[in-house]
C-alpha cells in the first residue's frame, strides 16, 4: 500500500512538471499508473452465499509399534491398527455425512491419511516406534502437518494406550481443545474373572516416624457380591492394616489408601495382598520398597562431667541443621548433699526418669560420654530401657572416660554389657596418659574421607589423641572401626560397633577427638577430620550408611519401552535442594550402540526417564551423579528387550486416566457397533457462508491487457502529437 501511494504521488508530480503535454495523454498515463498501483496492492473480490457448516471432526490413529504389529486379540489375525482402520473405512460415509472429517495417523510425527484407507505404510519401519499423543495433538492444532491453529470441534484418538504408559500424567490438552478429545480403546482388554492389583504406589522417599500414604487400587472382575480384603504387610510378612470391601458389580475398580510410618532409616519393604474373603490367601500381591530417611536426627547427649569433648561435640551437633539436640552434663550428682532446700538451688536434679523411661522413644540416637549409670539406678531399669531402645532400632554411642566402661561398672550392668561390642574389665580401665594416633579398619563408618592420595601417610600424621579406656577383645559379631598402637606395640581397638536387634551400638575408647578439631586447624587437610568423623559415625548409628546415595529402580510400563526412577541423596543423606546443583549423566548401551538418556526432575531428589531400548536383547543403563564437583555415586541397570510382541491387551487404566485428563469421553472400539453414540457429542451444524466466486485483478489477463493498452495508447497518441 505504501509503495502504491508513493508511485502515484511520484507520477502526479512528474505529470505536473510535463509542460505542454496534451491533456488526453496525461489522462491516459495517469489511468495506466493508477491501474499499476492497484495491481501492486493486490486486492481481491470474494462473493459468498449463506450456507450451513458441519462440525469439524479429526480422527487420530495411533501407528505405534504395538498398534501396527500387535494383534487386536488373542485369536485375532488383524493388528490393532488394521482393526481401527477397517472400522474407520466401514463407517467413513456415515462420519462424513455428520461432520467435516479429517483423518491422521501419528507416531513420532503427524501424517494426514485417506479416511477410506488409512494406511500406515509411511511410518517408521524400525523395531521400536512409539507414538507421542501429546506431540500429535500439538501438531494438529499448531499447524505442523495438521489443520492450522483452530482446534476441531471433536478429536477421536484411536490407541491401545501402550505408548501412553508412564506419560499420561504429563498430557495437557492443547489450547482450545479442552473437553473435546475422546479416547477410543483398540484391542481386547483381557477381562478375566479374578483380582488384579492395578496400583500400589507411595512416595519414593519417606521420613522416619512421620506417616506417609500408600495409594492402592484393585480391579475385580466376575466377582459380584463377594468380599474383598486389601492387606498391607511389612517386610516380615506381618499384617499392618486391612481394608474390607463388598464388590458391587461384575467389573469394578476398588480404590483405597493406607497411612503408615517407618520406625527407622533404610529400605522399608511392603507388600499389598488382595484376598477374596476373610482368612483367604492372596489372590494377587504386589511388593514395593520405600527409602526411609531422616527429616531431623533427634539426639540425646548425656555427659557425666564437663569436658572439652562435651563442649566441642555439643557445639558441632548444635551447628547441624539436620540434628535436633537435647544435651545434659552432670554438674550435681545424686549423692551430693547441698544442705539447702531444693527450691533454693539453681541446679535441678538430673531428670533421669524422663530421659530413660518417659521420653526415650522420642530420640533416634543416644550418646553417653564418661557416664556412670550406677549413680542413678541401681536396679537396672534405665539400662533395660536403653537396651530396648536399641533393640527397636535406635542408635547408641558410648564414649569412654574415667567413669565409663570399667570405671563405670558396665561389666556388672547386664543390659549395658550385653549391648557393648567389646569385653569390659571389672576394674577401672581408663589410662589418661596414653597418647596415640588412630588408623581406620575396613569398615564403612571409617571411610570419613574419600580419594586420599596416601592414606597411610595421612593417618600417620593426624593430631594425636590422649586418654583411652583399655578394652578386652571384640565380642562375636562385633567389628572394629578404628584402631591404634598400644603401649606393648600391638593393635588396640579405638572404636567398634555391633548390631543389637534392629539398632546399632558404637563404643569409642577415648573422649579426646576434640583434639582433631583444635589441632587440625594447623594443617588444612586435617581441618575437616573432626566433623567428618562424627558425621560418619552418626550416619552409621541412625542407619543412613545402609542407604545408597544413588539408586535406580525400574518403573512399571506397558509395551517394549522402559522407564526408570533415579533417587539421589547428598553427602548428608538428605534429598538435594536446588542449590546443590545436581547433574545426572546417563548412557544406554545395547547392540554395540551407545545412546544418551535424559533424566528429568520429578521431585526433590527424584529423576525419571522413559526411553526405547537401544537394540534387541541385552541393554545396560549406566548412571553417574554429581553435586557440583562432588561425586555422589553411580549405578546401573541391565534389562532384556523382547524380540517381537505377542498379544498385549490395551492398557485400559491409562486410557481412562488419559480421557479424564483430556476432559473427553472413553469408549471401547467394537467393530460391529457404529459411531452413533460418539457422534452425539458433536455440536450441531452452524450457520456460515460459502464462497461462490473470487476475482483477483493481479492474476486477471484482462486487467493486465488493459494496463498495457493504456500505456500503448498514451505512447501512440504522443507520437501523433509530435512528442519525442
Amino acid at each position: 500500500m505504501a509503495a502504491a501511494v508513493l508511485l502515484i504521488a511520484a507520477f502526479i508530480r512528474a505529470l505536473k512538471n510535463s509542460a505542454g503535454l496534451p491533456y488526453a495523454i496525461k489522462v491516459l498515463r495517469f489511468s495506466g499508473a493508477a491501474l499499476a498501483a492497484l495491481l501492486l496492492i493486490r486486492p481481491s473480490a470474494v462473493f459468498y452465499r449463506p450456507s450451513s457448516e458441519k462440525p469439524a471432526l479429526a480422527v487420530l490413529l495411533d501407528a505405534s509399534f504395538y498398534m501396527r504389529e500387535g494383534p487386536a486379540g488373542k485369536d485375532s489375525g488383524l493388528s490393532k491398527y488394521a482393526r481401527a482402520s477397517a472400522w474407520l473405512a466401514k463407517y467413513q460415509p456415515r462420519l462424513s455425512g455428520a461432520a467435516a472429517l479429517e483423518c491422521y495417523a501419528f507416531s513420532t510425527r503427524l501424517y494426514k491419511v485417506d479416511c477410506s484407507s488409512p494406511s500406515a505404510g509411511g511410518f517408521e519401519n524400525g523395531f521400536y516406534a512409539e507414538s507421542d499423543l501429546g506431540r500429535a495433538l500439538s501438531s494438529l492444532v499448531g499447524g505442523d502437518g495438521g489443520r492450522g491453529s483452530a482446534c476441531p470441534d471433536r478429536i477421536w484418538a484411536f490407541t491401545d494406550g501402550l505408548s501412553l504408559s508412564g506419560k499420561a500424567p504429563l498430557l495437557i490438552p492443547p489450547p482450545g481443545c479442552d473437553k473435546r478429545i475422546d479416547i477410543l480403546a483398540v484391542g481386547e482388554t483381557d477381562l478375566q474373572r479374578g483380582v488384579a492389583i492395578t496400583d500400589f504406589s507411595g512416595p519414593p522417599f519417606a521420613f522416619a516416624h512421620i506417616p506417609f500414604v500408600f495409594s492402592v487400587s484393585a480391579r475385580v472382575s466376575g466377582m459380584k457380591d463377594s468380599r474383598l480384603e486389601l492387606r498391607l504387610k511389612d517386610g516380615a510378612d506381618n499384617i499392618i492394616e486391612t481394608r474390607k470391601f463388598t464388590v458391587n458389580s461384575h467389573d469394578e475398580t476398588i480404590v483405597s489408601s493406607f497411612s503408615v510410618s517407618a520406625p527407622s532409616v533404610g529400605r522399608a519393604a511392603y507388600t499389598l495382598c488382595a484376598a477374596s474373603g476373610p482368612g483367604g490367601g492372596c489372590s494377587a500381591s504386589k511388593a514395593l520398597a520405600v527409602s526411609v530417611i531422616r527429616e531431623k536426627l533427634r539426639v540425646m547427649y548425656l555427659a557425666g562431667r564437663p569436658s572439652f569433648e562435651y563442649a566441642f561435640l555439643r557445639d558441632y551437633l548444635k551447628g547441624q541443621s539436620g540434628i535436633d539436640l537435647v544435651s545434659f552434663v552432670i554438674l550435681r550428682n545424686p549423692e551430693d548433699m547441698p544442705g539447702a532446700d531444693e527450691r533454693e538451688l539453681s541446679l535441678i536434679p538430673f531428670p533421669v526418669n524422663e530421659i530413660f523411661l518417659r521420653d526415650i522413644s522420642h530420640f533416634d540416637v543416644f550418646i553417653l560420654q564418661d557416664f556412670d549409670l550406677r549413680r542413678f539406678a541401681a536396679d537396672g531399669n534405665y539400662a533395660a530401657s536403653l537396651a530396648e531402645f536399641v533393640k527397636r532400632g535406635g542408635g547408641l554411642a558410648v564414649i569412654g572416660g574415667a567413669s565409663a566402661f570399667g570405671g563405670g561398672g558396665y561389666y556388672g550392668i547386664e543390659f549395658i554389657n550385653s549391648l557393648l561390642p567389646v569385653e569390659i574389665e571389672k576394674r577401672p580401665d581408663f589410662d589418661e596418659d596414653l597418647e596415640f594416633r588412630v588408623a581406620p579398619d575396613k569398615h564403612s563408618a571409617a571411610l570419613v574421607f574419600s580419594g586420599i592420595d596416601n592414606e597411610e601417610r595421612f593417618w600417620n600424621n593426624t593430631p594425636t589423641l590422649k586418654g583411652a579406656n583399655i578394652w578386652g577383645p571384640l565380642k562375636p559379631g562385633a567389628k572394629a572401626i578404628f584402631h591404634y598402637k598400644s603401649a606393648t606395640g600391638g593393635d588396640a581397638v579405638f572404636s567398634a560397633e555391633k548390631s543389637y536387634g534392629k539398632g546399632r551400638v558404637m563404643a569409642i575408647a577415648g573422649p579426646s577427638t576434640w583434639r582433631w578439631k583444635l589441632m587440625g586447624a594447623r594443617e588444612l587437610r586435617y581441618s575437616g577430620l573432626y566433623s567428618a568423623f562424627w558425621s560418619r559415625s552418626l550416619a552409621y548409628l541412625d542407619g543412613s550408611l545402609s542407604l545408597e546415595k544413588v539408586t535406580l529402580e525400574s518403573l512399571p510400563r506397558s509395551g517394549a519401552s522402559r522407564a526408570f526412577r533415579l533417587k539421589v541423596l547428598t553427602a548428608n543423606y538428605l534429598p538435594p535442594s536446588d542449590s546443590d546443583a545436581v547433574s545426572v549423566d546417563a548412557i544406554l548401551e545395547g547392540g554395540g550402540k551407545t545412546e544418551p538418556v535424559e533424566f528429568l526432575p520429578a521431585g526433590r531428589g527424584i529423576y525419571e526417564a522413559a526411553f526405547l531400548p537401544a537394540a534387541k536383547g541385552r541393554n545396560r543403563l549406566r548412571v553417574s551423579v554429581k553435586s557440583g564437583n562432588v561425586y555422589l555415586g553411580s549405578t546401573e541397570a541391565v534389562f532384556e528387550s523382547a524380540a517381537a510382541p505377542g498379544f498385549m491387551p490395551a492398557d485400559e487404566e491409562v486410557l481412562k486416566k488419559t480421557a479424564a485428563l483430556m476432559g473427553g469421553g472413553y469408549h471401547r472400539l467394537k467393530f460391529n457397533e457404529g459411531p452413533e453414540a460418539m457422534l452425539k457429542a458433536l455440536p450441531p451444524e452452524r450457520e456460515g457462508r460459502k464462497e461462490v466466486s473470487r476475482f483477483d485483478p493481479d492474476t486477471s489477463l484482462i486487467v493486465m491487457l488493459l494496463a498495457a493498452a493504456l500505456f500503448f495508447a498514451s505512447w501512440i497518441l504522443g507520437r501523433f502529437k509530435g512528442l519525442q
